[in-house]
């Protein structure tokens, strides 16, 4: 764990680090603004922008986007009293860390994209979204959970980051935005970017970093003091963190660069929610990207399914 504050408090420092997240960000404003120009479907903008994140790398973070090929991944639960069926997302996006081919931090956000329209407003479907803000009990129907999972799937959902939607609008922008965020601003069936704009980004009071509680002691054997002498606030870290929107491109870039996105399922050998842990796995095998970043995927099952896969992988090397 010490090793891990000491990376993103090195590259949250690091004046190379943030160019290269500047650039990063650059890059994939000119890829949704050709995008935009040429008209692009929802589909050919993401596989595009899949395009402009894979292989982008800085040290020991690299960054992956890879597409599954298949049928869609559907589930069924209890809305209110009625089981309704619908589809989960089409995007997930993962930031992991690994040691010596062991994955010891992981992280995951399943991510729903929509285009805007000519007024700016994005149409959201309420029986998906009632998903993606809940997480009540599901079973797969069609899909990775049908063949994966033989009892219902209970995400745990503890940061209200695990459900998220990805929304693109003109010119090349894109807002990355938790599903609780979207049910608070609701205008009948649309949200609109008017409201959505002024939501204040919440800072990272409550990092998710599989302990409970922190006194001196805990800091002391951890060597975390380090952080308060290099000007890193440590209740309040800009990394390893949980926020609930990223207004615009720079803005997502630097949360998934430090980690700052999605809801944990695993942390320095401590399994905090198995079910989405064991999804995480199956996605990065069926990826191909066990064998790129050299992981250990202990893991039983097949994948079906159409999804795109957003990796943000991080190697601390040998302790």
């Amino acid at each position: 764990m010490r090793n891990l504050f000491r990376q993103f408090a090195k590259y949250y420092q690091d004046k190379d680090f943030r160019v290269f997240q500047n650039e990063f960000a650059k890059e994939v404003y000119e890829c949704l603004g050709t995008s935009y120009s040429n008209n692009h479907n929802e589909v050919t903008m993401v596989t595009e922008l899949c395009k402009t994140i894979n292989g982008k790398s800085y040290d020991k973070l690299n960054f992956y986007a890879e597409k599954i090929h298949g049928t869609r991944s559907y589930v069924e639960f209890n809305k209110l009293d009625k089981p309704v069926t619908t589809e989960l997302a089409d995007m997930v996006i993962i930031s992991v860390v690994t040691r010596n081919r062991d994955i010891v931090y992981e992280k995951l956000s399943f991510v729903q994209n929509k285009k805007s329209d000519e007024s700016e407003n994005w149409k959201i479907d309420d029986n998906q979204l009632y998903l993606l803000k809940n997480f009540p009990s599901f079973k797969g129907t069609k899909g990775i959970f049908k063949k994966n999972f033989g009892s219902d799937v209970n995400f745990l959902n503890r940061s209200k980051n695990l459900g998220t939607y990805g929304l693109f609008k003109q010119p090349g922008e894109m807002l990355l935005i938790n599903a609780d965020n979207i049910y608070s601003n609701m205008d009948k069936d649309k949200v609109k970017f008017d409201e959505l704009r002024k939501i204040q980004n919440q800072p990272n009071s409550n990092n998710n970093i599989g302990f409970p509680f922190f006194d001196k002691h805990f800091l002391h054997h951890m060597d975390m003091f380090h952080l308060f002498e290099n000007g890193v606030p440590f209740f309040n870290l800009p990394f390893l963190g949980n926020v609930s929107i990223s207004q615009n491109i720079y803005e997502f870039i630097r949360n998934w660069s430090l980690y700052n996105i999605g809801e944990e399922a695993s942390s320095f050998g401590v399994i905090m929610d198995q079910d989405l842990s064991n999804f995480t796995k199956l996605i990065l095998r069926q990826a191909n990207l066990g064998e790129r970043i050299n992981l250990n995927l202990d893991i039983q099952g097949s994948i079906e399914t159409n999804l795109i896969v957003n990796v943000a992988h991080l190697e601390l090397g040998e302790k």
